[in-house]
């Protein structure tokens, strides 16, 4: 019998779990499946990382410092492979059937039916591409521009930046930095919380117009608005959109998946983690949802299994 950790796997034959992208949350969710002995599968439409392949240098993940995202993945998935899991890469979620007791996934090249399920399939990041049809975004990626105020900011201290998207990183970054700008309108989702006056009267200079494409030499040194060229050194893009198309659980109202505190949705055996549930847009807490996530499923798996058996677990111990 193969071991893994010294501990000998026991044999299930039937699927118990399968976790849809491996990203933080899906791997970390995977990591702890692999050591509570949970069959599972995991799926990812990529290599797995997810936005952490983006990350230059991730500073704050308590206990690493400097490290680069790509650097991270990497240990992610040394990790999993110590504990016996395994990633099947480029295999996407493509249909899905959440009905109660008949969970199935299908792929292109399987279909699976679990008992269990843990939607981890992150956010997309709405770019310049997406928005102003500029091209050379990804080339001042780590050298100005930005997909997170919360982990770069504090790299931009009394220097001056734009903010494209969520008024709130313009914020915090007018906390840590000499000066922003925030280039609008503001989005929907934001627009009755926060007009332009309020992040005017917050010192930040509030822009409308045509963004040209980011300028400089290795490092970001400016951005053209409406013919205005503006010398900034950080380009902060905080648009975001839900990956959440696929699923029938409830969503909030700007696509995130809704959970409780067990990372449980409104589906009896589907459970999500990561940045689909949400803000904040953090390594630390994705991969904390997964562990929860990959957690609760243990109890809902050895649930059932009483049930099946004849015995009622204490419902304090379900929730």
């Amino acid at each position: 019998m193969s071991t893994f950790y010294g501990l000998a796997r026991r044999n299930v034959p039937e699927l118990e779990l399968v976790i849809i992208g491996a990203g933080a949350a899906g791997m970390a969710a995977a990591i702890y499946a692999s050591l509570m002995d949970i069959n599972y599968v995991l799926l990812d439409a990529e290599e797995g990382g997810g936005l952490m392949n983006l990350a230059k240098a991730i500073e704050n993940y308590p206990g690493l410092t400097g490290i680069r995202g790509p650097d991270i993945v990497r240990a992610f998935r040394e990790h999993l492979a110590k504990v016996g899991g395994e990633l099947h890469p480029f295999e996407p979620a493509q249909e899905l059937s959440f009905r109660q007791g008949a969970l199935e996934i299908r792929t292109g090249q399987a279909a699976y039916r679990p008992k269990s399920v843990i939607v981890a399939t992150g956010l997309e990041v709405l770019g310049l591409r997406e928005e102003y049809g500029l091209k050379n975004e990804r080339d001042f990626l780590g050298k100005g521009v930005s997909y997170c105020a919360e982990c770069d900011g504090p790299l931009f201290k009394g220097k001056a930046v734009m903010v494209i998207g969520n008024p709130f990183d313009a914020f915090l970054l007018r906390r840590l930095t000499d000066t922003v700008y925030f280039l609008g309108p503001v989005p929907e989702e934001f627009r009755n919380q926060v007009p332009s006056e309020i992040i005017e009267a917050n010192d930040i200079t509030y822009l409308e117009g045509k963004l040209e494409e980011p300028e400089g030499k290795g490092l970001l040194e400016a951005v053209v608005v409406a013919g205005k060229r503006l010398a900034v050194e950080g380009l902060f893009i905080t648009r975001r959109k839900a990956g959440s198309e696929l699923y029938e659980m409830k969503l909030d109202d700007n696509g995130f998946i809704i959970v409780n505190r067990q990372m449980a949705t409104n589906v009896a055996g589907v459970y999500a983690a990561g940045d689909i549930t949400g803000e904040p847009w953090q390594i630390a807490k994705s991969v904390g949802e997964g562990a929860v996530a990959a957690m609760s499923v243990f109890k809902y798996l050895t649930g059932q299994r009483m049930r099946n058996l004849g015995w009622a677990l204490q419902d304090e111990w379900m929730e």
